[in-house]
């Protein structure tokens, strides 16, 4: 479970920003909200809006990024530069890049440490954190500083129980988690774990879908079609929710058969009307009903195993009912039984109205180009009763276009 997360100096956020999931006993006492196994209410949907280029994007990569950073960095060659960027519009470049993440595992809060730049870790911290009613501490698990003098770390591992050889296998672009795994660290292992259950369309470029990143709509979509003809009961929930959106539709039919060199996929939509049943290739569909499919994908993951989904544009070719129905999958606890979370970015506003002040994340740029980011409870005077659309629309709470 994420508790909150942050960063400084990371692409379009100069100052520190925070998203925290965290709310007090003012939030509604709904099902938008449930229980940590610590006694935390955290919220289980964030959601954020802002004009474009105001740094939505840029706000979400910080989950991905971290996932990347702790449980996959390994993989890199020890040349290899780290996949990040600092504010750029000011002498801040030269400053490090500072995350920190707070997250749940098991009934332990950890609090992850970061400062970084694209050559090498600077600094790296975990802590496990305690909290009674009366005071909340911490105590250090491990940490690690470059001394640049010495051209080496300075590690401490007091309560890690660090397994033999591992200062040898520390690296300049990889976390301490990730080297302890290579030596079978059973905490890293859980560690690790918990962020391989995070699923998202967001990478270093921003948004996957973007036809200026690493990826495109067709890999994407043959990519989900390969997963989903691996995985039958997925696909049944797939089609179940495809079939509330798509009228007549009845079934996905996946055929996948080798070939030298690997495999094809022969994929038909069954369609029924009038007693009567017709079936199209999927390439056929609507750009909704494959963006939706792509979508599912990840959802239905995450709702399975649990974790967080971390999606940008959700709302790209969906009715905006689409995108409430799919929030609607992680608010109902029938639907999300092991309380798994998302964060999202829209440009559907209407959404707003469907939830609390203590969900709703505003992204916008000040007149020095950096982005700034708060949660519409932080605000004063809003009320718990306001028309949250109404009011975002007329730019009462900021992050709307300025057009001249």
């Amino acid at each position: 479970m994420i508790h909150s997360f942050s960063c400084k100096n990371f692409y379009s956020f100069r100052d520190l920003t925070t998203v925290n999931f965290v709310v007090n006993e003012n939030a509604p006492k709904d099902n938008g909200y449930f229980v940590s196994t610590v006694g935390e209410r955290l919220s289980k949907a964030e959601i954020v809006i802002g004009p474009n280029a105001s740094g939505k994007t840029n706000l979400l990569k910080v989950l991905p990024f971290l996932k990347w950073l702790i449980a996959d960095s390994f993989e890199k060659k020890p040349s290899d530069l780290i996949l990040v960027k600092p504010f750029l519009l000011n002498n801040q470049k030269a400053e490090p890049i500072e995350l920190s993440v707070e997250f749940e595992i098991d009934s332990k809060i950890y609090v992850y440490n970061f400062k970084l730049n694209e050559k090498k870790i600077l600094f790296e911290e975990l802590r496990i954190k305690s909290k009674t009613k009366k005071k909340t501490t911490s105590k250090k698990i491990f940490s690690r500083e470059w001394m640049e003098a010495e051209q080496k770390y300075k590690f401490t591992d007091k309560n890690f129980n660090s397994p033999k050889g591992i200062e040898g296998l520390l690296r300049t672009n990889a976390s301490v988690i990730e080297s302890a795994i290579r030596l079978n660290h059973k905490e890293s292992q859980a560690i690790s774990q918990y962020w391989q259950q995070m699923e998202t369309n967001v990478n270093e470029a921003g948004w996957v879908g973007d036809s200026l990143g690493t990826s495109n709509p067709k890999i994407q979509l043959a990519g989900t079609l390969g997963f989903f003809s691996e995985n039958e009961s997925l696909k049944k929930e797939a089609e179940d929710v495809l079939s509330k959106f798509d009228l007549g539709l009845d079934a996905i039919n996946i055929k996948k058969e080798k070939v030298e060199g690997g495999f094809t996929l022969d994929v038909q939509i069954t369609h029924s009307f009038n007693g009567q049943k017709h079936s199209l290739p999927i390439y056929y569909e609507s750009s909704g009903t494959k963006q939706l499919f792509i979508l599912l994908r990840t959802i239905l993951l995450v709702l399975k195993r649990g974790g967080i989904a971390v999606l940008d544009e959700l709302d790209v070719n969906l009715h905006p009912e689409m995108v409430s129905s799919l929030l609607d999958l992680f608010i109902n606890p029938e639907t999300n039984p092991k309380n798994s979370q998302i964060i999202f970015s829209t440009h559907s506003h209407q959404i707003l109205n469907r939830l609390d002040k203590y969900q709703i994340i505003l992204v916008e740029k000040n007149e020095s180009g950096a982005s700034e980011s708060w949660r519409l409870d932080e605000m004063t005077g809003v009320r718990a009763d306001d028309n949250y659309f109404t009011k975002y629309i007329a730019g009462t709470y900021g992050a709307v276009p300025k057009i001249s």
